[in-house]
């Protein structure tokens, strides 16, 4: 099986914006045909891309570290990045990754300085988590001899 037979890419402009299609499985073995649908969409010089994702039927790991790139390929390009189509189910995995970041598009800073760019949430420091463990517990008396 071919890996273009596994993901399918549309892609169109409308008023300085590109829309890429993504059908099928984003996964390790796909990600190339998504980079280079993009890179093809980036090479008109839009104002935005809308990665939709509607038509999308497995994203593992690797599709999400995919998604990840394409955004900062937009950031180098000063170009708008919105994940548009996300179902429930890949939302959730999205908020699990704390990457609902991907879901909207990011707010147009004030005043940008020339040669830097809005910091990527990935890379940049932030506290750490506050998920609640369970206590520990001693080991019954029979376990420790």
């Amino acid at each position: 099986m071919e890996d273009d037979d596994l993901l399918r890419t549309r892609t169109g402009a409308c008023q300085g914006t590109v829309s890429v299609a993504l059908e099928g499985e984003l996964d390790i073995a796909t990600a190339p045909l998504v980079i280079d649908a993009v890179v093809r969409a980036l090479a008109a010089g839009p104002q935005r891309l809308d990665l939709d994702v509607t038509a999308l039927t497995f994203c593992d790991a690797a599709g999400v570290h995919t998604l990840l790139q394409v955004r900062r390929m937009c950031r180098v390009h000063h170009t708008g990045f919105r994940l548009s189509g996300v179902r429930p189910g890949f939302g959730r995995i999205l908020a699990l990754l704390r990457l609902t970041d991907l879901l909207q598009p990011p707010p147009e800073p004030a005043g940008v300085r020339e040669g830097v760019g809005p910091t990527d949430p990935l890379h940049a420091a932030s506290r750490p988590s506050h998920l609640p463990f369970p206590a520990r517990r001693p080991l019954p008396k029979e376990s420790m001899s």
